[in-house]
């Protein structure tokens, strides 16, 4: 018999697989991003409901062919029916899997960095009210996880954020920066808390504009083309 093992997973992307099966994308908390195969979902091995984005679970595993372990037994610890079912939620949901799944990789995973990831998922499905900033906060709290944290040196002289130098400067710099309105916006959430952040009042286009720049910011310190497709989503969601 193969051998098993236990471990809690966080789902971020999903294949179907035949008419009940799926390829499951997921952090382990053991081994970092990982693959598993879900056979017969709703047959004993966990609820398909309960494999979404950022659906957290409680998986026994045990090896298969090939790279993909198979997902014998799953158990959901947290219902997340707000992320599942709330639209908005569901969005950031969608974006912030994409996020980590082009992100991370595989092999050991920091404990660190999985508890603060279980907590930001518990904290989106927790959240009441407008959670149109969330994940913009999420953005600037995940780049201090991996250690690309901007150095907030922001003043009346510094309010341009340059990217690969990781702190703002004056304006008189030949360097791509952010904008003057989305280097105050990065100040200020590198100040604030996640409740002070979703008070803040932002447009549209001023959301959309400042997740793309942090995307770049990330993906030019981890040395990768990112190309985040649900941030269109998320551009064409929130007005």
């Amino acid at each position: 018999m193969p051998a098993e093992r236990e471990s809690r997973i966080i789902v971020l992307h999903l294949t179907k697989y035949g008419d009940k099966s799926l390829v499951v994308q997921a952090l382990d908390a053991e081994r970092g991003r990982s693959g598993f195969f879900l056979r017969g979902a709703g047959k004993g091995r966990g609820t398909l409901g309960a494999f979404h984005p950022l659906g957290i679970l409680d998986v026994v595993a045990a090896s298969g062919k090939g790279s993909l372990e198979y997902i014998r037994e799953s158990e959901a610890p947290y219902s997340l029916a707000g992320i599942r079912t709330d639209p908005y939620k569901s969005a950031i949901a969608l974006f912030i899997s994409e996020l980590l799944y082009r992100c991370m990789t595989d092999g050991d995973m920091d404990s660190d960095m999985f508890g603060f990831l279980q907590s930001e998922i518990l904290a989106l499905e927790g959240t009441g009210g407008s959670v149109a900033n969330f994940h913009l906060h999420f953005l600037v709290e995940f780049c201090r996880k991996l250690g690309f944290q901007p150095r907030d040196n922001y003043s009346p002289a510094r309010t341009l954020f340059v990217p690969y130098s990781a702190e703002f400067t004056g304006a008189d710099t030949l360097a791509e920066t952010f904008s003057p309105e989305e280097s105050l916006l990065l100040h200020r959430l590198l100040c604030l808390t996640r409740e002070e952040a979703m008070q803040i009042p932002l447009g549209r286009e001023m959301r959309s504009a400042f997740a793309q720049k942090m995307t770049d910011y990330l993906a030019y310190h981890l040395s990768q083309n990112l190309n985040i497709r649900s941030l269109k989503v998320l551009h064409g969601l929130f007005s």
